[in-house]
């Protein structure tokens, strides 16, 4: 099953270096009404994806941790437009003042799509199989309020398109977390398999004062993370992944160095053959139709990385790229995952993990069925924390 995962998330380390709670920065700002200019008290304000999060004083200001990194900062209230913007920690800005506008203003435009009214009942299984995942963690996620969500079947295109009137209230117990996830968009295409869906989830540590209750949460969030996307990306960033214990295989181009050649000796139509051995013209024939590139296999993980002038890492490679791990010594057989970027388009790569844009990259095999809600992870998670 083929699956794009986007946490916009449709925008949008070596772990001994990544430490979620080291260099913190502090976040501050300001929310208004776009109507009156007045401060608005209890607006959520988070990191897209992160347990980071707060709400409004009743001046309108709030004071957010900011771990290292690029985020994207959500700002969401009852009756508002949820607002969104991207912010690094590199170059945190002095204050934010930020315009919320209602939603009654943002639904004057658009025509309101008309929802299945028994779409649960159709199509419920399907949206927990793509969207909470198959994997063990599933049978331990609950989702509290499902009646906000509303199915869409689209018979030409055969898409079911699910949206929420509201949050989704998602509890793993498996992982110990409380998921407010704001689903913007699930689209499962029936005709390509792909299952792509974008949204901005806040994590929560579920409240327990039972110590071996958040030593299994930390053993099993440990075992979610260990070749995990965002393990591989973190390495990837840091140029640990064979450290790590991944194994990578992918392809890229590397020239014809015998075409170029032959280019330079023979040009059909206008070099004279009358001194060149037909055997010679044959093999400058053949090699002549030959690609200009060769796709040659390579394994080495530094090689899909490219390090801009500004810092930036970005990710590119040709067809797909092959990702095996496992890690015996934890119980973790080895299994075989690969992404695909769906427009070859280069993606960018932060030191947290994510990557941008989200919806560039294809999970295939393993990691179409693990990288779902119940094996989600907040983007500033540290494994060397061990008790939540």
């Amino acid at each position: 099953m083929k699956k794009v995962l986007s946490f916009p998330i449709l925008l949008l380390v070596c772990l001994s270096a990544f430490t979620a709670g080291a260099q913190t920065n502090i976040l501050t700002g300001i929310i208004k009404d776009s109507a009156n200019g007045k401060p608005l008290a209890g607006v959520s304000v988070f990191l897209n994806g992160t347990s980071k999060g707060t709400v409004t004083r009743s001046d309108g200001t709030f004071v957010l941790q900011f771990p290292q990194g690029r985020y994207e900062l959500i700002v969401s209230a009852i009756g508002y437009a949820t607002y969104s913007t991207g912010v690094n920690s590199h170059n945190l800005p002095p204050s934010l003042n930020i315009i919320l506008h209602t939603s009654a203003d943002e639904l004057a435009a658009i025509t309101v799509e008309p929802f299945l009214k028994d779409g649960w009942k159709k199509y419920g299984r399907t949206f927990l199989q793509y969207f909470i995942g198959t994997t063990d963690n599933a049978n331990h996620c609950t989702i509290k309020n499902k009646e906000v969500l509303r199915f869409h079947y689209y018979l030409k295109s055969r898409q079911l398109a699910v949206t929420a009137t509201d949050p989704l209230l998602i509890e793993n117990k498996a992982l110990g977390y409380e998921l407010e996830y704001r689903l913007e968009r699930f689209v499962y295409d029936m005709e390509s398999h792909i299952i792509s869906y974008f949204g901005y989830p806040l994590f929560r540590d579920m409240p327990t004062t039972d110590i071996e209750k958040k030593k299994k949460w930390a053993d099993n969030r440990q075992l979610a993370y260990m070749g995990s996307r965002m393990h591989f990306m973190r390495s990837l960033y840091n140029h640990r992944a064979k450290e790590e214990g991944f194994i990578i295989k992918y392809k890229m181009p590397v020239p014809n160095t015998e075409k170029q050649r032959v280019k330079k000796l023979y040009q059909p139509n206008f070099t004279k053959t009358d001194s060149i051995p037909m055997d010679t013209l044959h093999h400058y024939w053949d090699v002549l139709r030959e690609p200009d590139y060769f796709m040659q296999p390579r394994t080495d993980p530094d090689g899909l990385m490219t390090i801009l002038q500004d810092q930036t890492h970005v990710l590119f490679f040709y067809e797909d790229c092959t990702v095996i791990y496992g890690n015996p010594r934890r119980g973790i057989a080895y299994t075989e995952s690969s992404i695909r970027l769906m427009n070859q388009q280069p993606v960018a790569i932060d030191e947290n993990g994510s990557f941008y844009p989200q919806n560039e990259v294809l999970n295939l095999q393993n990691w179409s069925i693990t990288e779902n809600m119940s094996n989600l992870l907040p983007r500033d998670y540290d494994i060397n924390v061990s008790v939540p």
